[in-house]
């Protein structure tokens, strides 16, 4: 299909349970063959610390890079704050360098309550849902409304597209040309299991792949377990240190929020 990476669930609030045995038993054989492995988990953000904790077992359990998973219970009055602390605790764990993503709302025209900006401020690329099926869009229509709403929180952004429900073929493979004629260096799709064999395939037709851009070691909705992901060349820089690799791929510092 030429992939460069699967997204696999790793935990869920603070736990890692049985999502965390799941990363354990494809990390290995993913990076045997060739594949970055990027850990993603449902946050609540009401139990920081277990998250942090849960982010440190999926780091340890060999993923390159996580993304965190944030939606309906940061639209509250409370969700900045949330997230502030959740990037403190983060920042504070793992450091400025940690290969950290958020994926989230596509559309923050339609969810103003939700902490973009405290995310994007400890996060180094956003992943937003980009499932144009799901909100009666085209491709088309949805990618731009999502970048012309994520514009303003200066993050790079890698989207995530729909490979589950009624989207057609020529869809995905659209969504993976638009993305590039925009110049975003990285996408990926959700999700594996739902997909049919017909949209599966046209993931392995789409504009990026690892063999026209280079192969990468390489997060996404929360009751999903496996994603696949793709990158173009630009991204994926100093491929022999990827737990460096957000950081270094988007160009970006994360800053501690607090400062």
């Amino acid at each position: 299909m030429g992939l460069s990476g699967l997204l696999v669930k790793a935990w869920d609030g603070g736990s890692s349970g049985l999502f965390l045995e799941q990363l354990l038993q494809i990390v290995k054989p993913a990076h045997d063959a060739g594949l970055f492995v990027g850990a993603w988990g449902y946050s609540y953000g009401n139990n920081i610390a277990g998250e942090v904790k849960a982010m440190e077992k999926a780091f340890q359990a060999g993923a390159d890079w996580l993304a965190i998973d944030a939606e309906d219970e940061y639209e509250t009055r409370e969700g900045k704050n949330k997230a502030l602390k959740l990037g403190i605790e983060v920042t504070r764990t793992f450091g400025p360098e940690a290969a950290l993503g958020y994926t989230t709302f596509a559309l923050p025209q339609y969810h103003e309550t939700f902490p973009y900006q405290e995310f994007s401020s400890f996060c180094s690329v956003c992943l937003p849902q980009v499932y144009w099926g799901l909100v009666g869009m085209t491709p088309e229509e949805a990618l731009a409304m999502s970048l012309r709403g994520l514009e303003e929180f200066k993050l790079p952004v890698a989207p995530v597209g729909q490979s589950y429900g009624e989207v057609t073929s020529d869809e995905i493979i659209r969504f993976s040309q638009l993305a590039m004629a925009n110049g975003l260096e990285g996408i990926s799709y959700y999700n594996w299991q739902h997909a049919t064999e017909a949209q599966l395939n046209a993931v392995g037709r789409g504009a990026y792949g690892k063999d026209n851009f280079g192969i990468s070691r390489g997060p996404a909705s929360k009751d999903g377990t496996l994603e696949g992901q793709r990158h173009s060349r630009g991204v994926w820089k100093n491929i022999s240190l990827p737990w460096r690799g957000i950081r270094d791929r988007f160009k970006k510092d994360p800053p501690c929020p607090c400062s």
